[in-house]
């Protein structure tokens, strides 16, 4: 909210300097020239400067959101396989129960 807060106001000021320039200056880039004015220069500037901000940080957000993604199905391997080790440490740990109990007589008994 507060980054659109301030591109907000970044536009605002950007649009009010273009309103405040509209006389057509000679423009040169090497070469090539043409008639434009200042204001409308510093807004197609700042316009591709926001939009090339933008660009980037959506690739750095799906860099993020995609090691996120792995982490996750990292996690759930590993839980998966921890509840695997507590199963079987449990089957481990219970004795097995046997059907008929056996019983061997005591010497004295015997005949």
């Amino acid at each position: 909210m507060l980054r659109l807060l301030f591109i907000v106001i970044f536009l605002a000021v950007l649009i009010v300097f273009a309103l405040s320039n509209t006389d057509l200056e000679p423009i040169w880039l090497i070469s090539f020239g043409w008639h434009l004015s200042v204001g409308t220069l510093a807004l197609g500037i700042g316009v591709v400067g926001l939009i090339f901000g933008f660009l980037t940080g959506w690739v750095g957000e799906f860099r993020q959101r995609s090691r996120a993604r792995r982490s996750e199905a990292h996690v759930r391997t590993l839980e998966s396989q921890l509840v695997e080790l507590h199963q079987r440490l449990d089957r481990l740990q219970t004795p097995p129960v046997s059907a008929a109990p056996t019983t061997v007589p005591s010497p004295e008994n015997r005949i």
